[in-house]
C-alpha cells in the first residue's frame, strides 16, 4: 500500500464513518473505569445467543460446532471448495460481541479469496481471561491448520481479536505447534499495560478511545496474570521464527504505538512484515466502507491468497514509518 503524508486528508467516507462512531460515546466510556464497569452489568444483563445474521445465506454457508466449549462458525463461500482458511477473531476491546461490520467483513473475504473463514466466539471480561482464551485460540488455530493439510490457513483479528491473533501464533510458535502461513493484525491491541511514552500525545488524537477504562480492562482481561506477560500482551513476546506478518494501523490511534515497535522489532528479528500506516486515519479504517478501507481490504485479500509470498520491501517499514 502507497502511504501518503502527515497531511493527508481522510475521505469524506472515511470522516463520516469516525463521526458516527463518536457519537456512539464509546470514547467517554474509556475515560472511566467505573463506567466500563457499569457498561459490562448492562451488556451482561441482556446476553443473547451469537449467530451469524442472515445476509450471510446469499454468499456463504455457515455451520457450527463446538470447541473448548466456544461456539465455532465456519463460513463456508458458496462458490464452492477453497484451499485457503482464514481464522478471524473479531475486536470489541474483549468486552464487546461481534458486530454486523465484522460479519460484513467475514462474508466479503470468503467471497473474495475465496476463503473459508473460521469464527470463535470467544468469552468476553469479566469472564473470560487471557490465560484459558489464548490456550482455547491456539488448540482451534492448531485443529485448523491441520485440517486444512497441504492447503493455506492465516490467522487474522482486529483490535483485541489482533492481540489473541499473535498471542495465539506465538504460543503454538513455542509449543512447536503448527504454524499459519500467515498473520494478518487490523489496528492490533498489542500492549494491555498501555506504557508506551507516546500514548498520551497519541490519546489527545484518537477519537475512540482513552487510557484509563484500557487500563482497567487491560488488567480484567489478565486476570491472574502479569498484564506484562506475552499471552496477555503479545507484543512482548518472542516474535522471531513467527510467520510473515501483514499489519495496518492508522496515525490516529493509540494502537500505531506498539504497531511501530512490532515493526521495528520484526525488522531486527528478520521475521517478514508487511506494515501499512495510515496517515491521519482511525482505529480499524480497513474495515471501514472507505476508499482507504477498500485499499486496504485489497492488500488483504492478496495476502491471503499467497500468504507465503513475501516482496523485497517487506522485512522492514517504510522509511516514513522507520523513524517512530
Amino acid at each position: 500500500m502507497t502511504t501518503q503524508g502527515e497531511t493527508a486528508k481522510p475521505s469524506w467516507q472515511t470522516r463520516a464513518v469516525t463521526a458516527l462512531l463518536q457519537a456512539s460515546g464509546g470514547r467517554k466510556l474509556l475515560g472511566d473505569p467505573a463506567l466500563v464497569h457499569a457498561a459490562l452489568e448492562k451488556r451482561d444483563r441482556k446476553v443473547e445467543e451469537v449467530r451469524p445474521p442472515a445476509f450471510l445465506n446469499k454468499a456463504a454457508t455457515a455451520t457450527r460446532e463446538d470447541l473448548g466449549g466456544w461456539p465455532v462458525y465456519r463460513i463456508t463461500p458458496t462458490t464452492g471448495p477453497t484451499d485457503v482458511t482464514v481464522v478471524f477473531l473479531h475486536g470489541g476491546g474483549f468486552f464487546r460481541e461481534i458486530v454486523r461490520p465484522h460479519w460484513s467483513f467475514v462474508r466479503d473475504l470468503a467471497a473474495a479469496v475465496p476463503a473459508e473463514c473460521v469464527v470463535p466466539i470467544y468469552p468476553l471480561v469479566p469472564h473470560g481471561h487471557a490465560a484459558e482464551m489464548v490456550a482455547t485460540t491456539a488448540a482451534i488455530l492448531a485443529r485448523t491448520i491441520e485440517q486444512r493439510g497441504s492447503g493455506k490457513t492465516v490467522v487474522m483479528g482486529n483490535s483485541a481479536g489482533g492481540g489473541l491473533a499473535l498471542a495465539a501464533t506465538q504460543v503454538l510458535l513455542e509449543q512447536g505447534g503448527p504454524q499459519p502461513d500467515r498473520v494478518v493484525l487490523i489496528s492490533p491491541w498489542l500492549d494491555v499495560t498501555m506504557t508506551d511514552p507516546t500514548l498520551p500525545a497519541l490519546e489527545r488524537d484518537d477519537p475512540f478511545h482513552q487510557i484509563p477504562g484500557l487500563l482497567e480492562i487491560g488488567r480484567l482481561y489478565a486476570g491472574d496474570l502479569d498484564p506484562r506477560d506475552p499471552r496477555v500482551s503479545p507484543l512482548r513476546g518472542h516474535i522471531e521464527g513467527l510467520p510473515p506478518l501483514t499489519v495496518f494501523c492508522g496515525t490516529r490511534e493509540m494502537t500505531v504505538a506498539d504497531t511501530r515497535t512490532l515493526a521495528r522489532r520484526a525488522a531486527a528479528a528478520g521475521t517478514p512484515i508487511d506494515y501499512h500506516e495510515g496517515p491521519a486515519l482511525p482505529h480499524n479504517y480497513a474495515l471501514m466502507p472507505s476508499p482507504e478501507g477498500r485499499a486496504a481490504r485489497k492488500v488483504i485479500v492478496d495476502a491471503c491468497r499467497a500468504p507465503h509470498h513475501v516482496s523485497a520491501a517487506d522485512p522492514k517499514p517504510s522509511p516514513h514509518n522507520a523513524g517512530r
